[in-house]
């Protein structure tokens, strides 16, 4: 029986990672071309769950070069002449998407969702459209730390009651 939940699957600039929900934690799979790396997170070594946004530097610079490179071109190519706008689309047409993928991570920048372990820390980073996904995974991720943690912390957990028929030693004198 399969007990693991897909909390969340990206892609890298290399390959691609998955988030699994499993009983007693968070399994992490990174596959690099033929290489899977599987990292668990168990909900008891847990310190504490975070949920921000975040840019990313290199995605900004990358995709603003890139966009700016060929809308610059399309532009150069108007200004030259006017009625040579057919030979300045295809490049505008590939600069655009680029650009406006910039301006968009810019803006609303995407949802991370952070696991601190003592020894290990996973991190399940969503789409820019996935907010609601992310805070859905944040609320699921909260909620399985709490219950992990206070079964563990239940003074019913660390010791075993005696069995009635032990004798107590005697009382000191």
């Amino acid at each position: 029986m399969n007990d693991r939940t897909l909390l969340n699957r990206s892609r890298t600039l290399l390959g691609t990672d998955a988030a699994f929900l499993t009983p007693d934690g968070i399994d992490l799979d990174s596959s690099q071309n033929y290489e899977v790396i599987r990292r668990r997170v168990f909900f008891d070594d847990v310190s504490f769950v975070t949920l921000h946004h975040e840019r990313g530097i290199g995605f900004l610079i990358t995709s603003a070069a890139f966009g700016t490179f060929f809308l610059a071109v399309a532009i150069f190519i108007v200004s030259l002449n006017v009625k040579a706008w057919p030979a300045a689309l295809p490049f505008s047409l590939i600069g655009a998407p680029a650009f406006l993928a910039f301006l968009l991570r810019l803006a609303i920048g995407r949802s991370v969702v952070t696991v601190f372990g003592r020894r290990s820390r996973a991190v399940l980073r969503f789409g820019v459209f996935r907010t609601a996904r992310a805070r859905e995974v944040y609320g699921q991720l909260c909620a399985a730390v709490r219950r992990a943690q206070h079964a563990f912390s239940a003074p019913e957990a660390f010791a075993p009651p005696l069995p009635p028929d032990v004798p107590l030693p005697p009382p000191a004198r």
